[in-house]
């Protein structure tokens, strides 16, 4: 649904907009219009607690970059042009929606001013001349996203891109997926707002669907869930540029980051969800920030995020210079095989999660030399799988059951097992037997692992009725391997 201003409202918009201009200008590094965002019409929302945004020059991010405190605009520097450390409430990236930060409501509120805003969107105009007589500016893209308040471990997004509105002298966010209105990007189009709010919505995390390994490494096949439900809107519409820049192609995939840590159970539940926590601005220069959530990569053996000798081509790679990374293109659920290599440093488990890789165009920072050129940006914050992926060096002791029980009960038997330790176990079938006898699965389903890649062990236990057991009075358990084998342990009497 959307909303279809009339020039009446002019001047009453402008002086709304002329405050918010003056806010950002006091502290402006190049004087660009202000973000506004829910001011007139729309909001994010469902986008979960403790929200964090980026904003940038459409193709032109660095975001692991960040430029020099102050208010000097920087130029076209190898920090691209993108919002620098700012992310949260705190920072004035965004602030409280209509029904509140803490139901995921938000309002996208922050300018090219910000400290360690790198580059001036001023730097590189579209046209020389636009249709209200001035300089017409390129697109600003905003990304938003926060943790899922009733599913830890899922993070929420929602991505707008547009172009300059040159009648208000800003970019407003409300014409992302607003209709065309006469064509005249300084008449009616300039006025077509989105008035519906703009939802969050989840980012499936990757699924562990098997893994098998060797005394080098861990082969591992993720899932990625679908994803067309997310929210990604242009101004394509409407934009007064849009013969040169769209399509926006604003989606470049699902990325698979990881994090790597102790085995130690929980210990997912301490790592800050933020692909990216910055530092402070520095003085002077700019300053290179290592990944909160790394871009995986099969050729990084040592996990470095460089690409050392011997390491190109590497794990299935290809022969191309650079570190090639997981993306999973377009929405729809898929499913990929990747490697991770064994390390031993002390940090023995490696915890996968999914983010939205957005706007891979790669244009030129610096249009002159053509030598800087922007980088794929990452959605703000991640999804996670829990179950940690254990790649400590060395030869890993095998899957085994080191303890089996049957017990008898009243109207039954129950088995209990213990793992010594579990690195590709899948699940577990229980066998009951008759001496000499035939042999009957007693669980329709396999038994689902506690572990299986972690390598810790664990504790089952479950008991079946007289009716399950028919006859049997020997018990063994069949441990599943991630890879179908299978091996057998027993019997236990009773």
């Amino acid at each position: 649904m959307s909303v279809n201003w009339t020039k009446c409202l002019c001047l009453a918009l402008l002086a709304v907009l002329g405050l918010a201009m003056g806010a950002g200008g006091a502290r402006a590094s190049c004087g660009s219009a202000p973000i506004v965002h829910g001011m007139l019409t729309s909001s994010f929302e469902q986008c979960g607690v403790n929200a964090a945004a980026f904003a940038w020059f459409h193709g032109r991010a660095v975001q692991r970059v960040i430029g020099a405190g102050g208010l000097t605009d920087t130029g076209n520097t190898v920090a691209g042009h993108d919002s620098g450390p700012n992310q949260t409430l705190s920072d004035f990236v965004l602030v409280e929606g209509p029904n509140g930060a803490a139901n995921g409501s938000y309002l996208g509120s922050t300018d090219f001013g910000n400290y360690g805003y790198d580059g001036c969107i001023l730097n590189i105009p579209e046209n020389a001349s636009g249709c209200a007589g001035g300089r017409d500016y390129g697109v600003l893209d905003y990304a938003i996203s926060g943790i899922d308040p009733l599913a830890p471990d899922v993070a929420r997004v929602a991505a707008v891109s547009v172009d300059f509105n040159e009648f208000f002298q800003a970019h407003i966010l409300d014409n992302a997926g607003a209709p065309a209105v006469d064509g005249d990007a300084c008449g009616g189009d300039a006025f077509s707002f989105v008035e519906a709010p703009v939802n969050c919505a989840p980012i499936p995390a990757p699924t562990l669907i098997g893994s098998s390994g060797d005394d080098l490494g861990v082969n591992v096949t993720l899932g990625f869930g679908d994803a067309s439900g997310i929210t990604i809107l242009d101004d394509c519409a409407i934009a007064e540029t849009r013969s040169t820049n769209c399509p926006r192609n604003l989606l470049a995939g699902r990325v698979l980051v990881y994090k790597r840590g102790t085995c130690a159970e929980g210990e997912v539940s301490t790592f800050d969800r933020r692909v990216y926590v910055y530092p402070p601005s520095p003085p002077s220069g700019f300053t290179t920030v290592d990944a909160n959530w790394r871009m995986f990569s099969p050729e990084d053996q040592n996990y470095n995020e460089v690409l050392d000798p011997g390491e190109d081509g590497s794990n299935g790679g290809l022969v191309n210079g650079q570190l090639d990374r997981i993306v999973a293109a377009g929405t729809s659920p898929s499913t990929l095989g990747v490697r991770a290599s064994k390390v031993a440093d002390g940090l023995n488990c490696l915890y996968f999660g999914v983010v939205i890789g957005l706007d891979a165009n790669h244009l030129s920072i610096d249009p002159p030399a053509n030598t800087l050129f922007g980088e794929m940006v990452l959605s703000p914050m991640v999804s996670v799988n829990p179950v940690p992926v254990g790649i400590s060096g060395g030869t890993l002791p095998p899957d085994l059951i080191t303890n089996l029980t049957a017990t008898k009960i009243s109207g039954g038997v129950k088995v209990d097992w213990v793992t010594g330790s579990e690195h590709m176990t899948a699940g577990f079938d229980v066998i009951g037997a008759k001496k000499g006898g035939r042999e009957l699965h007693l669980n329709a389903t396999p038994i689902p692992r506690l572990e299986g890649t972690t390598g810790r062990g664990a504790s089952y236990s479950v008991t079946f009725d007289s009716g399950q057991l028919k006859g049997s009075n020997l018990i063994y358990v069949e441990l599943i391997g991630t890879d179908g084998s299978r091996k057998r342990f027993g019997p236990a009497s009773f």
